[in-house]
């Protein structure tokens, strides 16, 4: 049986980490991006410390249905307003060690991208790290807008081919057991976190924490990407980043998998999936798009004619039959969220949620979950008077 060191009565709470590192068990909950870095982080650190940490991973599935395989991986700092999710982002654009660590440097390539409108003006919200420039945009082959603002930093990950090396990747550090098993709820988690031998479990579920932890915070967005081939697209769509502004970034933007060999046309279409039900009725589509919702088949036809129109150049990749899709669930939350479940909830395990990022996931999750690993576990008497304190809500 394993033997967990006691903590002294009246010592300063723990972090995540500490608690890790102390017990050396940890679960992570959570086969996404997310729960990727988690892992890595867990393993890191113990790596550091000549500690080694034995990591339960759990997840309900790893395929094509997780959000994580479906992104289009732009990164781009200046798509937020929140001054902490903005801080978050530039500081992981500069460094993902994950990636580099583990030998999947290739699949990040730092790009340009231009912003297109048929306004008078392009607002673009402060905080690029590089330089703005205006363009024509008929010298992007992009007639049919009046502005163009190219901007020369930012990134994109390859998420499709990625997501499926990193997890055999990750998987086979030393000390992690990969386990596929749908966990009800939080009871259930208590009960698996246990048998571990843990005292700390890490939940990065995605939409799925809706269910898992009772967060109503926590909503699927639904997005919808077609998935054209590379060496049918023309530049300049086959090596930088082109984005609608009129319509806030829905289903208009067109982003190069370079690694993947193709380029994802679509985006986020801002219906809202909360219900069990709904869940089950869209994953039969994503074998089978005859089976998929109506709504389904009506956002896949509109962006198709709305690229037609807005970039004509595209039409020998968009014929019928010659293009794939891909339609998930973003977490979608107002804000991201990286807390600990309340004592009164979890007992003495101590449970913590990362979640919340919506489309911000390839964005800002290296610098997110190294702050959110580091965040100390409320004692009762903070909990009792002032709730659940998190990184994204406190000043």
């Amino acid at each position: 049986m394993h033997h967990v060191p006691s903590r002294q009565i009246g010592a300063e709470p723990e972090t995540f980490l500490e608690t890790a590192l102390r017990t050396l068990r940890a679960v992570v909950v959570g086969h996404g991006i997310a729960g990727h870095q988690i892992v890595y982080e867990l393993f890191s650190a113990g790596r550091r410390a000549c500690r080694p940490i034995e990591i339960l991973w759990v997840a309900d599935r790893h395929d094509r249905r997780i959000a994580s395989f479906g992104a289009s991986g732009w990164h781009m700092p200046i798509l937020s307003g929140d001054p902490r999710t903005v801080a978050w982002a530039h500081r992981s654009l500069r460094r993902w060690n994950m990636l580099s660590d583990l030998g999947f440097g290739d699949f990040l390539a730092r790009t340009e991208s231009v912003f297109l409108s048929r306004e008078a003006h392009i607002r673009l919200p402060h905080g690029h790290p590089g330089k703005v420039s205006i363009a024509d945009p008929a010298d992007l082959a992009a007639s049919f807008y009046s502005r163009a603002a190219r901007l020369d930093d930012g990134s994109i990950i390859s998420t499709c081919t990625l997501m499926p090396r990193l997890y055999q990747k990750v998987r086979r550090l030393p000390g992690v057991t990969s386990l596929v098993r749908h966990i009800r709820d939080l009871a259930d988690l208590l009960d698996i976190t246990a048998e571990f031998g843990a005292e700390v479990a890490c939940v990065a579920a995605g939409d799925r924490a809706q269910f898992l932890l009772g967060d109503k915070r926590i909503e699927g967005n639904f997005g919808l990407l077609l998935l054209v081939d590379l060496s049918k697209v023309p530049a300049p769509f086959d090596r930088i980043v082109l984005v609608d502004k009129d319509r806030d970034h829905e289903l208009t933007h067109s982003i190069p998998h370079r690694a993947c060999g193709h380029v994802c046309l679509g985006g986020a279409a801002g219906r809202l999936i909360t219900e069990p039900e709904e869940y089950a009725e869209l994953e039969h589509g994503l074998s089978d798009v005859t089976r998929a919702p109506r709504y389904v088949i009506e956002a896949m036809q509109g962006i198709r004619d709305r690229l037609l129109e807005r970039f004509p150049l595209l039409g020998p990749a968009l014929a019928d039959g010659d293009y794939r899709y891909w339609y998930g669930l973003r977490p979608a939350a107002e804000r991201a969220i990286a807390e600990w479940v309340p004592r009164s909830s979890a007992g003495h395990i101590g449970v913590l949620h990362l979640g919340g990022l919506g489309g911000a996931g390839f964005t800002i999750t290296p610098a997110f979950v190294e702050d959110g690993l580091r965040l100390r576990r409320p004692t009762e008497d903070i909990e009792t008077h002032l709730g659940r304190p998190t990184p994204a809500h406190s000043s």
